[in-house]
């Protein structure tokens, strides 16, 4: 009998939606999909964007705080008529647009925002994620899920809607439960939910005439099963178990893409520094590579 039992989940119908964008291209999937959101569950949504302090030098090297404030109300207006173009990208002849405008560190800001206005989920753009950009520290949507404790979902440019499909990574630990509940809870009242459970590619024990199929049927699908039953889905919504071999982030993504699901879902384990490395290895790897939304539920 399956005895982990996930710890209720602030979900993202019942709570204010914030979408976090500097007002690029790569944040107006982010944009769309949570006006989309907002609109069809009749919950608040934020606008946050995040202008960084400059600093201003003297010739000599002395900080010039008046000259940096003059610098940080030019960013900030700028940043307002860019978020006004991203509202005529994205909803054009949409007159009413109200977003805040911040001055602080870029995720500090965001996650602190997150708390302070009891935000059930955060969206942002998938952005840049290259060499360059792990080097300069520009992978915004990694470095929120890591420090945040509320939800993230990450959207690329091009996302736009309500999700229709969700692909969540089952690895049976509350964390993973939880990621469950919020796929569920965006997909709403229909779509698809796909429970996946990836066993690595590992030698059959010698002597053992069981398939790997064989193994994982008598082993997983039981409490893939028992999953099911507390997720408890309405009528309208699909749910099918998931078994897959290899790798966990590349087994995801292929499948993701194989199925054109339109968001995978995974959860975390802890934020303790040796915890960040492990998560690297399936929720990093997923915000590295997925082509579709990706949603990582905090421990």
């Amino acid at each position: 009998m399956e005895t982990i039992v996930a710890p209720p989940a602030v979900l993202p119908t019942t709570g204010m939606l914030l979408v976090a964008t500097d007002g690029s291209r790569d944040a107006d999937g982010a944009v769309r999909v949570g006006r989309a959101l907002a609109r069809r569950d009749e919950v608040p949504l934020q606008l946050l964007s995040v202008v960084e302090p400059l600093t201003v030098y003297s010739p000599d090297g002395i900080p010039l705080p008046d000259g940096a404030r003059e610098l940080v109300g030019i960013a900030h207006e700028a940043r307002c008529a860019t978020l006004l173009d991203q509202r005529d990208r994205t909803h054009p002849g949409t007159a009413h647009w109200p977003f805040l405008v911040e001055t602080g560190h870029r995720v500090d800001t965001i996650v602190g925002t997150a708390r302070r206005m009891d935000a059930s989920l955060i969206l942002l753009g998938l952005g840049a994620h290259g060499i360059g950009a792990r080097l300069s520290a520009r992978e915004t949507s990694l470095r929120v899920i890591r420090e945040a404790s509320t939800p993230v979902l990450a959207v690329p440019s091009d996302g736009w809607g309500v999700p229709h499909s969700a692909l969540v990574a089952v690895d049976f630990t509350p964390s993973s439960e939880r990621a469950a509940r919020i796929a569920l809870h965006l997909l709403g009242a229909e779509g698809t939910l796909y429970l996946a459970h990836v066993t690595p590619r590992v030698p059959i024990p010698q002597g053992d005439p069981r398939t790997w199929e064989e193994i994982s049927q008598n082993g997983v699908l039981p409490r893939l099963e028992a999953l099911i039953h507390r997720l408890d889905p309405p009528r309208g919504v699909r749910v099918e178990c998931v078994l897959l071999h290899g790798d966990p982030a590349h087994e995801l993504v292929e499948f993701a893409g194989q199925q054109r699901i339109d968001l995978v879902a995974a959860g975390t384990h802890g934020r303790s520094s040796l915890s960040r490395l492990v998560m690297g290895s399936v929720s990093t790897s997923l915000v590295r590579s997925a082509r579709c939304w990706v949603l990582v539920s905090p421990p």
